[in-house]
């Protein structure tokens, strides 16, 4: 596994919308007021969403390897908590300056 690969999913995984729809969604109230539940929707979400890109990938001929695919997985779910709580923190913010 090199440096490009790894470049690639984490720009890959920025661009995804998917992303920052569900981040934005589930970092709001919307879902759940719990910070626990959102961590543990937030962390089922990304991991849905590696799985995902993993078949898209598939479905234009490229072949991964057992690292490769949880390499992929686990930049969905880091990328995914990291937005979620920046969401989750904005939007306390926003909260409480109104």
């Amino acid at each position: 596994m090199t440096t490009d690969f790894l470049l690639l999913l984490i720009l890959g995984t920025i661009k995804d919308p998917i992303l920052w729809i569900l981040a934005s969604i589930i970092g709001s109230n919307i879902l759940a007021t719990s910070f626990y539940k959102k961590l543990l929707y937030l962390t089922i979400s990304g991991f849905v969403l590696g799985f995902i890109r993993l078949n898209i990938y598939k479905s234009f001929g490229e072949s991964f390897s057992s690292i490769q695919t949880i390499s992929l997985v686990f930049v969905c779910i880091l990328f995914m908590l990291i937005l979620g709580i920046m969401f989750y923190n904005l939007f306390k913010l926003i909260k409480t300056m109104s």
